[in-house]
């Protein structure tokens, strides 16, 4: 869970006093200090059909490719495959952190990783051309909105709200065309962030960045941002009631 206090500054963390340095902010810690969600948290009470194939996809992969031990019972066996695929599905998330991280690098003119550079001036090249702009993009803004939620962007401009959607490759269909992406719970996303930027007639576009740094650009339409505020609006209500916030 990703905490933001009135502010809008991160509160991932608060002091751990049993033992010193600093641990998790946890729902009780948030309740104590009056924080609010950040949008992402508030999502996870949702299902994700996206995420749901990617990691039923990684589990598939170690069984397809892992030696089962002679003798091995069902249970170990089992157990072994989902560990690799939990390792898999590390490797690849903390990848996707490292990349995105690059690009908030090289949207603030930071010093770039290096394995890191052509993918962070492939990505840029590709936005300011899509957008027909390189001038005005602030990355990373934090915020708190007064209906109880927080979050930090990825990137936007003054009418632009933009997220970074990490992918190891683009999977092409039977039919030759791009595997469907974008998904309701992505234009919620940036429908909450446009709001809490107090933008919410801003243009929303998931930006997918595979691991070379190619770019598919989805925007979202004037009609579909509607309903995904609403929905987000009802699946805040609803977190809210869950967890007695």
């Amino acid at each position: 869970m990703h905490w933001y206090n009135q502010d809008g500054q991160p509160a991932y963390e608060v002091e751990n006093k049993s033992k010193g340095g600093m641990r998790p902010t946890t729902l009780r810690d948030a309740k104590q200090l009056n924080l609010v969600p950040s949008v992402t948290t508030v999502m996870d009470i949702m299902d994700k059909p996206g995420l749901n194939v990617w990691l039923q996809d990684r589990v598939l992969e170690s069984a397809l490719t892992m030696t089962r031990i002679f003798g091995e019972p069902d249970k170990a066996f089992i157990a072994r495959i989902k560990q690799d695929s939990k390792e898999l599905s590390t490797l690849a998330r903390d990848e996707g952190v490292r990349i995105h991280d690059s690009l908030e690098s090289a949207f603030k003119d930071r010093t770039i990783d290096q394995r890191y550079r052509t993918i962070c001036n492939k990505v840029k090249g590709s936005v300011c051309e899509y957008f027909g702009t390189s001038d005005g993009w602030i990355a990373e803004t934090s915020f708190s909105h007064p209906m109880g939620f927080g979050g930090k962007v990825d990137l936007h401009n003054t009418n632009i709200v933009a997220d970074f959607k990490t992918k190891e490759e683009f999977k092409i269909g039977k039919n030759g065309k791009v595997v469907k992406m974008a998904y309701d719970e992505h234009c919620m996303q940036l429908a909450a962030y446009a709001h809490g930027l107090e933008m919410p007639k801003a243009r929303l576009v998931n930006i997918f960045v595979d691991y070379d740094g190619n770019t598919i650009f989805h925007e979202w339409q004037e009609e579909e941002i509607a309903r995904a505020w609403e929905m987000f609006c009802l699946i805040l209500k609803l977190w809210k009631l869950q967890k007695r916030y």
